[in-house]
């Protein structure tokens, strides 16, 4: 798995995009996993220390359902806070620490498959992904259209686990059955991914720690997630033609005390009253 911030080769989830393109099926999952030990051997300060935009979503607490999204840009003056911060929808039972450029601290909850919790820590920005057959103006990261074909697997036992699959890409079985027993279609008749962005949670696959993170549109008779974290779709759209891979954009998602813990020590920015 490519971890570089190139847009042609956005670090995510794998993904196998529908023909013609000719992808491997094999997840790479052992390259995948001592890449992330690699970046998990890092200081953490140096994973936010090399980043000049950063989302950060501070919710009240670890049981909270919504938080506020803050943007951040730094220059030689370091962080500044850009624009209005806005209202976000969190997974129904709160936060879990995931796994990302982070380092868990020992003894707390971390997420697993199924908690409906939404990841907390820092990462990395994936691909952006929407219905339309070709991105928005403006976005510069690899765009992929989500279609009812295309699948983002989180059956545990599954070669495909955590991944972007089409489902025409794939090998049956003798009834006609796909190789994963759960999955999320990406193609939905409702406005969730119209626009979206995936997170990298999880980026070696690991069974079992969580899969398919994704910031999204929020439907308006929705007040939570399952696992993600959801805004309005103006806020969505803005949002991808606002992050710049040459920055190297950082994802922090963190409930308030804990993100007053790690403040200092994460090179975090303060955040202004509105």
């Amino acid at each position: 798995m490519n971890l570089n911030n190139v847009p042609n080769m956005s670090p995510n989830v794998k993904v196998i995009f529908p023909r013609p393109v000719t992808r491997t099926l094999m997840p790479r999952r052992l390259f995948s996993l001592f890449s992330s030990l690699f970046i998990l051997s890092l200081p953490l300060t140096a994973q936010i220390e090399g980043s000049n935009q950063l989302v950060l979503v501070v919710a009240p607490t670890w049981n909270s359902t919504t938080g506020m999204l803050y943007l951040f840009e730094r220059d030689t003056d370091g962080w500044m806070q850009n624009y209005v911060p806005w209202r976000v929808t969190l997974a129904d039972s709160g936060l879990a620490w995931g796994i990302g450029l982070h380092k868990n601290p020992p003894g707390e909850r971390t997420k697993v498959e199924g908690d409906r919790r939404s990841p907390a820590g820092v990462f990395e920005f994936g691909d952006f992904f929407g219905y339309d057959s070709t991105p928005p103006p403006g976005i510069r990261y690899r765009y992929v259209q989500t279609t009812r074909l295309l699948h983002c697997v989180d059956d545990t036992g599954s070669v495909f686990y955590n991944s972007f699959v089409g489902e025409d890409q794939v090998v049956r079985d003798s009834v006609g059955r796909l190789p994963w027993k759960s999955s999320e279609r990406m193609g939905l008749d409702s406005v969730d991914y119209r626009y979206g962005i995936v997170i990298r949670h999880n980026p070696a696959s690991i069974p079992g720690k969580g899969s398919c993170i994704f910031l999204h549109v929020n439907r308006s008779d929705s007040s939570s997630t399952s696992g993600c974290t959801a805004m309005e779709e103006d806020h969505m759209l803005f949002l991808m033609q606002w992050l710049d891979p040459a920055k190297h954009p950082r994802f922090v998602q963190l409930p308030a005390e804990t993100f007053h813990r790690f403040l200092i020590d994460w090179d975090l920015p303060l955040l202004l009253k509105n």
